[in-house]
């Protein structure tokens, strides 16, 4: 538990920062487009939520409609950690998750796993670089993955 308490200390100097980087500029009206990977300070979270202190790898889901006109965004964490039911066959463990692979978007570190049950509405002001954006067949596939994850 020791750990939690240093991570959550360690988080609020950064935490700070981007509320300061908020109240500058809430960044309401600059879009940031549908299909972007940035990297997103997530903090220091509760249970199973992702949390890293550090900026992880984010795909922005929301529309352009709300991306333009809201301060936030919504968006799906990445993981270079792939679960799969059968590792010969590359068959998925999860049908909500969908997997961008570096070869395709050499700007990714890995191979990752786009979480679709991560779902996440977060302030403009989390976000970083622009990574990569992704293409329309990629994009088509991981809304499947979010219908999935929401039964809708």
């Amino acid at each position: 538990m020791s750990n939690k308490y240093e991570n959550f200390f360690r988080w609020l100097p950064t935490k700070l920062k981007i509320q300061e980087k908020f109240d500058k500029n809430n960044q309401s009206g600059v879009l940031f487009p549908r299909g972007a990977i940035y990297t997103c300070y997530m903090g220091e979270n509760i249970g199973h939520e992702k949390s890293r202190l550090e900026a992880r790898p984010c795909l922005i889901v929301s529309t352009d409609g709300i991306n333009s006109a809201s301060s936030n965004v919504i968006i799906v964490p990445l993981s270079k950690q792939i679960k799969y039911s059968d590792p010969v066959s590359k068959k998925l463990k999860y049908e909500w998750h969908y997997v961008l692979r570096k070869s395709k978007y050499n700007a990714l570190n890995y191979d990752s796993a786009v979480q679709c049950e991560d779902i996440r509405s977060v302030s403009k002001s989390r976000l970083g670089q622009l990574i990569v954006i992704i293409d329309k067949y990629d994009m088509d596939n991981i809304k499947k993955r979010l219908k999935k994850a929401l039964q809708i």
